[in-house]
């Protein structure tokens, strides 16, 4: 119970002095701000290229999803292009189809937005291609948010049902962004 709670104190202490707030708080990312939903679990990144993380609840553990704010440094990150290319790279399709992909861009809000949608078999990350990183019935919307301070990237991913079902949410929260 001790080491617990110890946990869940420096889950705080962290967020406390890094500006990372609950949900439902304005959370602070770079010099913009967004309220977060209620919905949505804080918890502490898991990196210092990550600004921020949630969880997404799902019915079931297993059907969480997760949204993660990365900030790679101002001129750091790559380019939309080959972020799209890479993230497609990721997804795979069972029957060796045509992976499901949709690429939307946003210029109405406070920054230049590029949204893309993937589905499929996801080989996420450092690793991918080992078993552990490989997933079916996944999918990835990711949204590149194009700031004066540099790009952020914005994911949410998880299993294909849940993912799905935030991506109104998720799109609110990216364009909310200010």
């Amino acid at each position: 119970m001790v080491n617990r709670i110890a946990v869940v104190a420096w889950a705080a202490a962290v967020a406390a002095v890094s500006g990372r707030v609950s949900a439902q708080t304005p959370l602070t990312l770079l010099d913009y701000h967004v309220t977060p939903p209620a919905a949505w679990t804080p918890r502490a990144p898991s990196s210092t290229s990550r600004l921020a993380e949630f969880v997404v609840p799902g019915a079931r553990p297993a059907d969480n999803a997760e949204v993660v704010v990365f900030f790679f440094g101002k001129a750091m990150g790559g380019n939309v292009d080959a972020n799209l290319t890479r993230w497609k790279g990721q997804f795979s399709a069972p029957d060796s189809s045509s992976v499901y992909e949709k690429v939307t861009r946003d210029s109405t809000g406070a920054f230049p937005l590029t949204f893309a949608e993937y589905h499929g078999t996801y080989r996420r990350g450092i690793g991918a291609g080992s078993a552990d990183s490989v997933r079916t019935g996944q999918a990835l919307i990711a949204s590149i948010v194009e700031t004066p301070h540099g790009a952020l990237f914005i994911q949410l991913f998880g299993p294909e049902a849940r993912v799905v079902a935030e991506r109104e949410t998720f799109f609110k929260f990216v364009k909310a962004l200010k």
